[in-house]
Parts: structure tokens; sequence; C-alpha cells
């Protein structure tokens, strides 16, 4: 029996890994981005090592094509891991396309404010990361976060809600702390 030949694996056929990366990319791209924070490049070579593994890894691939995202997903937070032990001082600066009416000052603002807030998920523990980033950078379910991490919808609900107040309040925090300094900095020229 041919070793490529072992499974019937929905993506072993070329045509059918084209019409699965076509429908999977961005999905594999945001989940990447979340868990990393970028730089942009950096997240397109990560996606693209991705889909090269998945690519050689698809005669193996045992499921359903409706599952293959979760699969490629765990290919894809293996990748970042290693990524993570290799370069531990990663930037995180997101390459934004702004719009032509935006001021330097607004600008600016955005791109600290999404620094920021990237800051904030990467001091999340692992768990917390990953499950906020299938929810909102990729717009999984619930359930379908509960069965891809092995937790029950209620504590992925649970740790949903949590992690959100949780950075709500260190968001709220941080801004009280740059107000005070602006006053601060007003009361000296004054």
């Amino acid at each position: 029996m041919n070793p490529f030949q072992h499974h019937n694996s929905p993506i072993a056929a070329p045509g059918r890994f084209r019409e699965m990366y076509e429908r999977d990319r961005v999905s594999v791209f945001r989940y990447i981005y979340g868990l990393t924070g970028g730089p942009q490049a950096e997240v397109e070579d990560l996606t693209a090592e991705t889909f090269l593994r998945a690519w050689k890894a698809r005669h193996r691939f045992e499921g359903k094509a409706d599952s293959v995202v979760g699969w490629l997903i765990r290919i894809a937070k293996r990748l970042v891991i290693d990524d993570y032990r290799r370069a531990l001082q990663a930037t995180r600066k997101l390459v934004t396309e702004t719009q032509a009416e935006s001021t330097p000052e607004q600008i600016a603002i955005a791109d600290e404010q999404r620094e920021f807030l990237f800051t904030l998920l990467a001091d999340l523990p692992d768990e917390q990361r990953e499950i906020i980033t299938l929810r909102y950078l990729l717009g999984w379910r619930v359930n379908d976060i509960a069965e891809h991490v092995d937790m029950t919808e209620n504590n992925v609900s649970v740790t949903i809600h949590r992690t959100l107040s949780k950075l709500r309040e260190r968001w709220a925090q941080a801004d009280a702390e740059s107000l005070t300094m602006v006053f601060a900095q007003e009361e000296k020229i004054s």
C-alpha cells in the first residue's frame, strides 16, 4: 500500500487542499496574529509555514473537511510556540493602512492603543489568550472553542467573561494613569 494513499483524507488532492487554503487562510492568519500581535510580515511567514506543514502532512489528516481548521490551528499554535522560543524579544507593531483623513495624532493614538491592547493580550496566560483570540479574532462559537481546547462550554464562557473583565480593568487603569500624567504635565507648565 502506498503511504500517501493510506487514508481518504478530504484534503489530500491538490484541488481540495487549494479550496481548504482559500477558505481557511484568513482564519489561520488571524489566529497567529492574535497570539503574537505581529508584526504582519512575521505573521504572514508563520501562516505560510502552517500551510506548508499542512501540505506535507495532508495525507495523514483524519477527519471531515469542516474540522480541518482545528487541525490547522494546532499546527499554527506549535509554530507560534517554536517562534516564541526562538525570538523572545519579538516586536508587536501592527502594520496598518491608515485612512487619508487621519491626522498624525490620531494615527499615533490608534497605534499606541493597539500596541497596548496586544501588550495586555500578551500578558494573559496562554489558555486565556488562545480563547480570546479564537472568539474575537476568528469569530468561533463557544461550543467550537470548547471542543478545540477540551473544556466545557460553560468553562469557556466563564473564561471569556473573566478575561474580558480583567482586560477592561487593566485598560481603564492605564487610561487613568495616562490622564494623571497629563494633569501632572499641565501643572508643571502652569
